[in-house]
């Protein structure tokens, strides 16, 4: 492990929105899939309601982080571009590959692991949360950005 848990949060942009977010009661699944919808112009109460089953290592079981399942489906959400919407895109297999074995080495080099339980160990005051959404979720908005006919707002 190295001390990314130390880093500096810097206190604007992204981190504003999920603190505020995170102060109203929701976990990292629900930030995340919250502003990729807001960064899509859409609300959806509901789904986002959903994501808490993934909160807190999918659904308290100390299994993969939320944050990371949490990802996978904003990043499903984002590739609206089937017109059938509830198929899943053809891209969306190579892409979550790409988000999971980033997300993967990020956090088992900064935290020791991927699963909520390793990184609540490493932070406890659950800082490592809060970069682990910032860079996730810079993450997916590259992805998103580059990837033709992916529903984003620019």
């Amino acid at each position: 492990m190295n001390d990314n848990h130390a880093q500096a949060i810097p206190l604007d942009g992204p981190y504003l929105d999920i603190l505020s977010h995170r102060q109203n009661g929701l976990c990292c699944s629900q930030i995340l899939v919250k502003l990729i919808l807001q960064d899509m112009g859409r609300e959806n109460p509901d789904l986002v309601r959903s994501m808490a089953a993934l909160c807190y290592g999918s659904g308290y079981s100390e299994g993969t982080c939320g944050l990371l399942t949490g990802a996978a489906c904003a990043l499903s959400l984002g590739l609206e571009s089937h017109p059938d919407r509830e198929r899943a895109d053809a891209l969306l297999t190579l892409m979550l590959d790409e988000l999971f074995g980033w997300f993967t080495v990020k956090a088992e080099a900064a935290y020791g692991g991927s699963r909520c339980v390793d990184i609540l160990a490493a932070s406890p005051d659950k800082r490592a949360c809060t970069l682990l959404l910032m860079g996730t979720l810079e993450k997916l908005t590259t992805m998103l950005a580059s990837t033709p006919g992916a529903k984003k707002r620019i």
